[in-house]
């Protein structure tokens, strides 16, 4: 309550008591032009407040972990992407919706410092809560200084990659986390069985295989014990725009397993992880680049290469290059002989069947 006196004047004394008038009373009296600040309650102060935390402690293993979530989310195989499936939502429209208001994390730093919180709807706030916090409870990723690189090469007792990653991350397992908590039971007991593996992948795998959940209904992974291998298998998958990660990202994890009589390939090089237990991811590399900057590779690699993407088609479907070959060879046959164009088509069926075979 404020206490009002009333109104004196030299001409005119007054002797008006003194009333007592609420505040919504004066703030109707009061003129439009004259506002007053109004403190306003905004909804889940307290989950932006731990999204920013999160973001001042390591703003780089943040966003990286948010664009692994977006690459599982956009993808076509979301149902084996994603998972675990974020638990407050329903349906992956219901997510592509959120996503599509979610603000770039940078600009949303930039707001958190100036508390500014009204811009992020709750639906917004509550999938960062979920992604950049309670995941990051269960799996978290902390980035590593360029300076750092080195040294981890040496702990690993790995040697250094021929292209050097643009970013590093370690995998870190909270204290919630059952199968990590399993795993290094496991780890503890059979020491001597521990190796280390790489996986290259496309980045909308990482999410399910960062939760362990990648090897479900029968799949298994083919891990190399060459780096270098493992970046060629990666195949560049498109990031965030504007994200420090880079526009263009490739991606190698390090994969720590306890060895129990897996399958193995013929030179031994490779090795066939089926069991989820027995893993554990260890370090992320990251290999970002801008939309230019891939542009120009791929084109350098066509001009040295021009008919090395046909080759590997070729040889990796080899029955599809079967049958396109035998399907020219069948047109070809049902043109007059003297036809230059389906005499063409008759080379180059044969030419594909012959690789085919070969």
């Amino acid at each position: 309550m404020t206490l009002l006196s009333g109104a004196t004047s030299v001409a005119y004394p007054t002797q008006i008591p003194a009333k007592r008038i609420s505040w919504r009373r004066l703030v109707a009296l009061l003129p439009h032009s004259i506002g007053l600040p109004i403190k306003t309650v905004t909804p889940h102060l307290r989950d932006l407040h731990l999204v920013q935390r999160r973001l001042q402690d390591d703003f780089l293993g943040c966003e990286a972990l948010w664009t692994i979530f977006m690459a599982a989310a956009w993808s076509y195989r979301y149902r084996t992407r994603l998972r675990p499936f974020p638990s407050h939502w329903s349906t992956i429209d219901m997510v592509f919706n959120t996503l599509a208001d979610a603000p770039r994390l940078e600009v949303l730093q930039q707001q958190l410092m100036h508390c500014d919180y009204q811009d992020c709807s709750p639906n917004v706030v509550r999938l960062l809560t979920d992604i950049l916090v309670d995941q990051a409870d269960r799996v978290s990723l902390s980035s590593l200084r360029p300076c750092e690189f080195e040294e981890l090469y040496a702990h690993l007792g790995m040697p250094p990659p021929k292209r050097p990653p643009t970013q590093i991350f370690e995998v870190r397992t909270g204290k919630g986390n059952e199968m990590g908590e399993a795993y290094a039971r496991l780890r503890q007991e059979n020491k001597e069985s521990v190796r280390l593996g790489f996986y290259g992948c496309k980045l909308e795998k990482l999410y399910a295989l960062l939760n362990q959940n990648s090897l479900a209904n029968g799949k298994h992974l083919e891990l190399t014990c060459d780096i270098n291998e493992a970046l060629a298998r990666s195949k560049p998958q498109a990031g965030l725009g504007g994200s420090r990660c880079g526009s263009i990202l490739r991606c190698v994890a390090v994969v720590e397993f306890v060895f129990q009589d897996n399958e193995t390939s013929r030179d031994k090089k490779e090795v066939i992880i089926k069991d989820a237990s027995t893993m554990q991811v260890s370090y992320l590399l990251l290999y970002g680049q801008s939309c230019h900057e891939h542009a120009i590779e791929r084109q350098i690699k066509l001009m040295a290469e021009p008919a090395r993407e046909l080759l590997n088609w070729v040889d990796k479907y080899q029955d599809e290059a079967i049958s396109l070959g035998v399907g020219l060879l069948i047109v070809s046959s049902m043109a007059h002989f003297g036809s230059t164009f389906f005499r063409l088509f008759a080379r180059t069926g044969f030419h594909v069947l012959k690789r085919g075979l070969l």
